[in-house]
């Protein structure tokens, strides 16, 4: 074993590496340089900087420390950076160290954005008259966005919080990178037959260049050709992108867009309650009062007209009675019935039915609808009141009826 031990005779080690690439690094040539390029990815973490300067075919990341004390750029913005290269041994990072930045204008990538946007606002794409109205009750929702962000979990939150029974489906696309905003346009003319009440594009924060897929000129496109109607959520509430000006509804977080497309289920349960007790008050109020007026009208006339109209009068109020006890019956009929209503609006979430001991079979992202759908070997996920399961089908039966 010992003949397999290398020769390190002529090895040098990481850090003999990284502390020479810093001496050289440390040359007078790399202090005090004048920097053109573009800003991208702008952030501040407490009273300094981090940021990438680039230009057509290169970046460089940056670094400027006590940033407030310098001129603070947006991302896509030009700059003439002043700053040192410096060389970080320990993690072995190349980075300019910024002392001073000074605007020089538009960044290539945003002044493209507003030309695009200059011509899409020519031919109309962003007018008013164009865009349709939201459903005011909407039933069944399709967001289009990355599975793996915390975008998706924020739609459904604040959803589920107002309104158990929406359908809401994930259409898992890319949201970041050269060729998403294609990949975006392109399932778009599919999930518009479909049916859905609305479809919500989703996305969280970032740079321009995190933006840009929004920025599509094909995508843009795509979202105006919708017949259904569109909600982009897409950065945060400063960013405004072409998708945002292009879509039915706007929504300045994907949180917001969860808000703007579930109604309150609760709060229309409640007030369905209230108004049916309030009409069943107001009309057994008003029966009392118009009873009350009918009473006092037969015992004056039955004073005036003494033993000639009592027989009469007992008549009357044996009527009256008996009306009393039609109208109240209907009153409680009508009564039972709401609450038959409101219990079947209840029953129609999706959580009720769970609990009585079905369960909702999923296989990848499809529903199982039918047990002829299923192969022996195929795995599927159960989703019930408390939980959920994962199985594999091991035989299958189907009844020929």
């Amino acid at each position: 074993m010992l003949d397999k031990v290398p020769n390190l005779t002529n090895a040098i080690s990481v850090s003999e590496i990284n502390h020479t690439i810093k001496a050289c690094v440390d040359s007078p040539i790399f202090k005090g340089l004048l920097v053109f390029g573009e800003v991208s990815g702008y952030k501040l973490s407490g009273p300094h900087a981090y940021f990438t300067l680039k230009d057509k075919d290169s970046q460089i990341s940056c670094v400027c420390f006590n940033a407030a004390k310098t001129y603070m750029p947006k991302d896509g913005e030009s700059v003439l950076a002043k700053g040192s290269v410096d060389y970080y041994v320990k993690g072995g990072r190349l980075s300019l160290q910024i002392s001073s930045m000074e605007p020089i204008g538009m960044g290539v990538l945003a002044i493209e954005f507003e030309r695009l946007k200059a011509k899409l606002t020519a031919e109309g794409i962003f007018d008013a008259a164009h865009k349709k109205p939201i459903p005011e009750y909407v039933k069944n929702v399709l967001v289009v966005t990355s599975k793996t962000g915390a975008v998706i979990r924020d739609i459904v939150t604040t959803i589920r919080r107002k309104n158990p029974i929406i359908n809401i489906v994930v259409k898992d696309v890319r949201v970041q990178g050269e060729g998403a905003g294609h990949d975006i346009a392109k399932i778009l003319p599919r999930v518009d037959e479909l049916g859905y009440d609305v479809v919500i594009i989703a996305r969280g924060g970032g740079s321009l260049e995190d933006l840009a897929p929004f920025y599509d000129e094909e995508l843009v496109r795509a979202v105006y050709a919708m017949k259904t109607p569109v909600v982009s959520a897409v950065g945060h509430e400063t960013d405004t992108s072409l998708c945002d000006l292009v879509a039915d509804a706007r929504a300045a977080t994907p949180t917001a867009a969860g808000e703007l497309v579930a109604f309150d289920y609760y709060a229309m349960t409640k007030d369905l309650k209230d108004t049916m007790s309030l009409l069943k008050r107001n009309v057994l109020r008003k029966f009392e009062l118009a009873t009350a007026k009918t009473q006092y009208a037969c015992k004056s006339l039955s004073t005036q007209a003494n033993s000639f109209l009592t027989t009469r009068a007992f008549r009357v109020a044996r009527l009256i009675d008996r009306a009393k006890s039609a109208v109240t019956t209907k009153v409680e009929q009508a009564d039972a019935k709401a609450s038959r209503l409101v219990g079947a609006l209840d029953n129609l979430s999706p959580l009720k039915i769970l609990k009585r001991g079905y369960f909702r079979l999923q296989r990848g992202d499809e529903t199982v609808r039918s047990v002829a759908t299923l192969k022996v070997g195929d795995k599927f996920k159960a989703t019930g009141s408390d939980g959920s399961v994962v199985a594999t089908v091991e035989s299958i039966k189907i009844d020929k009826e």
